[in-house]
């Protein structure tokens, strides 16, 4: 490695810190200012977000964000050189366009590498806790209503069960109106059926207990009743499984989310799309490092009437439309208009086809 590879990756990266860090500190302080009165109405306190929350929040938001806080690093970087005539220079001692791109390239690997490692493993373990202060401390009284509400379950747990409760209330681990039925092996035969006014989950023992239950054993001749005060059962899935929170899939490690849409898929949950999109999006992102990385070398390296300015402008127009499209396409997966792997990759396949049209271009001049 060349002592001008060093300088430049080392620059990428000190530039790049140093806007991830100048960004976590602006939005913490405008996410404070918005949320001050939200978290006195539900008895919470800036000492304990600071804390318990906002260093989560920052590690989620650093890395979700971090192909943009790359692209910005890169143009306000190679505009510097670009201003100083460095780039220039380099390239009239013989150095081709291609070579340069390599430590821009070799920088990417590193922060998208690293970005992926958090992604799958230790991003989780901050959603935790940012999510679980979230939704004690910032939501609104509305949405909290809303949220601890019971609601029904209507699953199919395996291939041949299935299981209804009339309503749900995760928050005190009770439902009423329950049944549970059971198929033969080939699936095209009622063989058990078993229900109980009232259900409880006891998160100690990790088993349900069902009250005023009764037992159905239909066999060839004739039906075989049971009833009884209470029984316990195991359905080999949990009441956090059967209605899992809104954020569960960003909670998860990349192997955790894989079998948990197994499941979902099962079930035939209208919320698969959503965590698919999570799915590819861990990977999705920090691919994308490579993409900003080329685009942001591409416009900064040329010389320009609005210098450092004018680049980072196109940069930040650039950066929402990104944004902008992902959270369109996520929205249409969402409702199912067109796959979810597909709307977590077209953003990078369309902003890789403009990359390497204007790459092309610079590389040729």
């Amino acid at each position: 490695m060349k002592k001008i590879d060093r300088y430049i990756i080392y620059n990428v990266l000190i530039t790049y810190i140093f806007i991830t860090f100048f960004l976590q500190i602006l939005s913490i302080v405008i996410d404070i200012s918005q949320r001050m009165h939200r978290l006195e109405n539900n008895q919470g306190s800036i000492k304990q977000a600071l804390i318990c929350y906002y260093p989560f929040w920052s590690i989620w938001l650093a890395n979700t964000f971090s192909p943009i806080s790359v692209f910005l690093s890169i143009i306000f970087f190679t505009s510097r050189l670009t201003k100083n005539s460095e780039i220039t220079a380099i390239l009239s001692s013989g150095i081709s366009f291609k070579r340069i791109t390599i430590p821009y390239l070799i920088s990417a690997f590193l922060i998208g590498g690293f970005s992926l490692i958090m992604n799958y493993y230790f991003l989780p373990m901050a959603n935790k806790i940012k999510n679980k202060f979230h939704y004690q401390y910032l939501l609104s009284l509305s949405q909290k209503s809303q949220y601890e509400n019971s609601k029904a379950i209507s699953a199919q747990i395996s291939n041949n069960e299935y299981l209804f409760i009339r309503n749900f209330s995760k928050k005190e681990n009770i439902g009423h109106g329950f049944a549970y039925q059971k198929l033969n092996v080939n699936g095209n035969k009622l063989v058990y059926i078993l229900k109980a006014k009232n259900i409880f989950w006891s998160q100690k023992y990790r088993i349900y207990i069902l009250y005023d239950y009764i037992e159905t054993y239909i066999k060839k001749n004739k039906d075989i009743l049971f009833k009884g005060f209470y029984i316990k059962k195991n359905f080999s899935i949990t009441p956090e499984e059967l209605l899992p929170e809104e954020y569960i899939a960003e909670n998860m490690t990349i192997s955790e989310l894989k079998k948990f849409i197994n499941i979902e898929k099962k079930k035939r949950s209208h919320n698969i799309n959503r965590h698919l999109n999570e799915y590819y999006q861990r990977t999705s992102l920090p691919f994308s490092t490579f993409i900003f990385t080329i685009l942001g070398l591409s416009i900064s390296s040329k010389m320009k009437k609005g210098g450092i300015g004018l680049n980072i402008i196109i940069g930040l127009i650039l950066a929402f439309f990104y944004i902008f499209f992902i959270e369109i396409s996520k929205v249409y997966s969402t409702k199912e208009y067109f796959p979810s792997y597909l709307s977590v990759w077209l953003p990078n396949i369309i902003m890789g086809v403009i990359t390497l049209f204007i790459y092309w271009n610079r590389n040729k001049n």
